[in-house]
């Protein structure tokens, strides 16, 4: 007699232990005796107390939740299994028992926990997080509510739900059911098998407002094929919630705007927006063109300059250095003007260079780097960075006057810079070419000064590639580990600090110090210490921007960066000192490069979803962030209390008002489109079209006479000023060009990607009212920076030749290098 057709008085034994007739412990699901003799097909009935009609005739009544009796082989998805069953068919007597009488509802039962070798293994598939996951949590409680749904839809639902958890449980294991989980296809409402489509709700690929859905990445393999956010991820992406402008939409443009070059690790890089952004690499083409067309035999020359490289240094060069007397008085300057360098730059001791002077320079300081050992080598090389940050110091500050003796010690300095700079490629290419075996912490020590020196000098191209030698040979010494040598930590804390400052301000993830694993050090650093949180949250930001496995949402962008801010607002409020105030501009630095992206970032999204709403209001966001940037940038730059420190932070506000600026410029190329497509008879529209364009032009302009006034108070040109001042002419002389005649439309570039279906432009869906808002928004900007009174008494930047935007056979080189080079 079927035990499953009985009324039971009391909780039931399992079958198995009925029928061999001995004690079972009831322990569910499997009980000890099962569990002990390896039967997994441990069966208890259903419900005590409550009568259950048995079906002999149809055993696989349930059969197709589990999806095959292959299951029952594997103790640990059976587990699970019995589990999942367990659930749905309470569900379902409990749905069917209300529709008959409104009885009272059974409470929920604890289910122990049966599997613990599932416990703390990483799913990479279900969670794109590092965090580990308890597939079997106990005691786990079944909330027992009336479902709304037929037996048949629960099943359904409860299939999919056990198929994708299946599939994860195949991967944490690593063994393979053999069958395939898609086989059986879903049913529609009239019962009947579909396949599933993955094109659309409409079946064209597009939404049911005409939008395109991006193509979700599907996981393939043994016969099986999972959508991963429909099946796996529980919050299913919308095509409008997805983050997706950080993708190459014209492939077209990586070989078109050639040399420029893509960086697609740097997310926060002029090269890796124009790529991007069709409007600035609309300006890109345009400098092409003009090239090709006016300047082929420059251009030659200037690749074939280009391949020869560097300069090579001979190994049999000396290392040569100012008289002793002159040495000591620059590094006494520097302790004088750089009064807090042991909070800025702990690892470099000036008066200990002091003494190191004091015995190996003789009457004529020249050396030979062959004929040194490696801690001489190092000990000079750090010498030569002391040198050049002094004069880093006292040429970026236009707030230190230089008075008759001081003068002449800056321009005996001055003139000893070509040389001191080929001191720093000979010491690091003796101390390459020497066993890395023998390096030791002074070694390490010089190389971190050098790698900091070259991130702060207006001289090292930014778009260089960093090597990254300074991690490399500290991991190599085990400085990233805990050590009880505190100047070990020290070293570690600043070299750690400076190459997150590098990577982070240019979007890149610093993966070489992410993880306990690579970065277990402790940190005694007072200024990290404060910063460590922050670098740690745009670490995490920036690795979930990069993220190359997934489709990125556009509303946890949004939190991101909301809180960016909250994170930099909690670390400024723990600087009081003057060293933490100057590593706090830094920071705030790179928060504002990294918003001003995310920003524009945004704007692009909303743009290409045509959400004109959101556009404007995210708009207005963007523009206030660039008036309070261009604020911050040039009240830092000419601060008081920051006299002598400007060197710490110039290079990455020039660099912060490049980024500006290209922005500004694409903003200008879509105010500009929008204006040819309107009628040639004048209205409202085209009016507030040409106010936003003339009041972005003179923005543009205001930031080239500011730059300029900076350069001329300066002791000493600053080429990375210079490349800045080129670009903006050449932008002014495009903009003449532009509203000379009319220029030619992006259509072209619609004709040669088909998938783009023209490029859109959320100016054109913005409307007269909030278009008006953003002119005065903008002439508000342009007012703080230079008032028109005082403006219209200077003489403003005049286009000489728009035609081939101030392309000059004399000035081609400069130009051409500061866009390319």
């Amino acid at each position: 007699m079927d035990i499953r057709g009985r009324k039971m008085k009391k909780p039931p034994a399992c079958v198995q232990c009925r029928r061999r007739k001995i004690g079972c412990d009831r322990v569910k699901p499997i009980c000890g005796n099962c569990l002990k003799n390896g039967k997994t097909d441990c069966f208890f009935p259903d419900v005590p107390g409550q009568y259950v009609s048995s079906n002999p005739s149809n055993p696989a009544k349930y059969d197709h939740v589990t999806g095959s009796n292959e299951i029952h082989h594997n103790p640990e998805l059976a587990s699970m299994e019995q589990i999942r069953e367990y659930n749905t068919r309470l569900q379902l007597l409990n749905a069917q028992q209300h529709r008959a009488s409104p009885g009272t509802v059974e409470t929920a039962q604890f289910i122990p926990r049966t599997v613990p070798s599932f416990e703390n293994k990483p799913v990479s598939s279900a969670n794109g997080s590092a965090l580990h996951l308890n597939w079997v949590q106990g005691p786990a409680i079944f909330d027992i509510m009336t479902s709304p749904y037929t037996q048949e839809e629960v099943l359904l639902k409860e299939m999919d739900f056990l198929k994708s958890r299946l599939l994860e449980l195949q991967e944490i294991t690593g063994k393979r059911l053999g069958m395939d989980l898609w086989k059986t296809g879903e049913l529609d409402s009239n019962g009947n098998s579909s396949g599933r489509s993955d094109v659309g709700r409409n079946g064209s690929g597009k939404d049911v407002n005409g939008i395109g859905i991006p193509e979700f990445k599907r996981l393939k393999g043994d016969g099986m094929s999972v959508n991963e956010f429909r099946d796996l991820d529980p919050e299913f992406l919308e095509s409008k919630q997805v983050f997706d402008v950080l993708t190459v939409n014209n492939p077209d443009n990586l070989t078109d705007l050639n040399p420029l070059s893509d960086a697609p690790n740097c997310i926060f890089n002029v090269r890796f927006l124009t790529i991007r952004d069709e409007y600035l690499a609309q300006f890109y083409r345009k400098i092409n063109e003009v090239v090709n067309t006016h300047f082929n035999d420059q251009l030659a020359d200037w690749r074939q300059q280009k391949s020869k490289g560097p300069a090579n240094f001979k190994n049999d060069q000396a290392i040569r250095f100012p008289p002793r007397g002159v040495t000591q008085e620059i590094i006494t300057k520097y302790l004088a003007t750089v009064a807090d360098t042991n909070s800025l730059i702990p690892i470099l001791k000036p008066r200990e260079l002091m003494t190191a002077v004091e015995q190996l320079f003789g009457r004529e300081p020249i050396f030979s780097p062959n004929k040194l050992d490696l801690p001489q080598i190092a000990t000079l090389g750090q010498i030569t960075v002391c040198l050049l940050l002094t004069y880093e110091a006292l040429s970026s500050s236009v707030l230190i006057p230089l008075k008759d003796e001081q003068l002449e010690l800056f321009h005996q300095l001055r003139d000893w810079i070509p040389n001191l700079r080929t001191n720093l490629h000979l010491i690091k290419s003796e101390i390459d070419r020497r066993d890395n075996n023998s390096y030791t912490i002074i070694v390490l020590n010089f190389i971190a000064l050098w790698k900091y020196y070259q991130s702060i000098s207006d001289t090292c191209d930014n778009d260089s590639i960093d090597g990254d030698e300074d991690v490399h040979l500290a991991r190599q010494l085990s400085l990233n580990h805990e050590t009880k040598n505190q100047l070990h930590m020290l070293l570690w804390n600043f070299i750690f600090k400076n190459y997150c400052w590098r990577h982070l301000f240019k979007g890149e993830v610093p993966s070489m110090v992410v993880g306990s694993e690579l970065n277990s050090a402790t940190v005694i650093d007072p200024l990290l210490n404060i910063d460590y949180a922050l670098l740690n949250f745009q670490i995490d930001m920036l690795k979930y921007l990069q993220t190359r496995d997934s489709i990125l949402s556009l509303k946890k962008v949004l939190g991101l960066r909301d809180l960016f801010k909250i994170k930099l607002h909690e670390q400024n409020k723990k600087c009081y000192s003057i060293a933490a105030i100057i590593n706090s501009v830094v920071d705030s630095l790179i928060y504002r490069n990294a918003m001003l992206y995310l920003n524009y970032f945004l704007l692009m999204q909303y743009e290409r979803i045509k959400d004109a709403s959101d556009f404007v209001d995210y708009y207005k966001d963007f523009l206030q962030l660039v008036q309070e940037t261009l604020f911050f940038v040039f009240s830092c730059l000419a601060n008081l209390k920051f006299a002598g420190y400007e060197f710490i932070f110039a290079k990455k506000s020039f660099l912060t008002l490049e980024t500006i600026c290209h922005m500004l410029l694409g903003l200008y190329q879509r105010s500009y489109n929008r204006s040819t497509k309107v009628n040639a008879m004048p209205n409202d529209s085209s009016k507030s079209d040409a106010q936003q364009s003339e009041t972005l032009n003179l923005l543009l302009n205001k930031v080239l006479m500011l730059l300029q006034d900076y350069a001329r108070n300066r002791k000493v040109a600053s080429p990375l000023i210079f490349k800045l001042v080129c670009k903006l002419r050449t932008t002014l002389e495009y903009i003449a060009l532009c509203e000379s005649g009319p220029m030619t439309t992006l259509n072209h570039i619609a004709a040669k990607t088909p998938t783009l279906n023209g490029v859109p432009n959320a100016f054109e869906l913005i409307d007269e009212p909030n278009l008006s808002k953003v002119t005065a928004k903008l002439r508000g900007i342009s007012e703080s920076l230079i008032k028109s009174d005082f403006y219209s008494q200077r003489k403003p930047y005049e286009p000489t030749n728009p035609q081939t935007l101030g392309l000059t056979q004399e000035n081609f080189n400069d130009i051409f290098n500061s866009f390319y080079r």
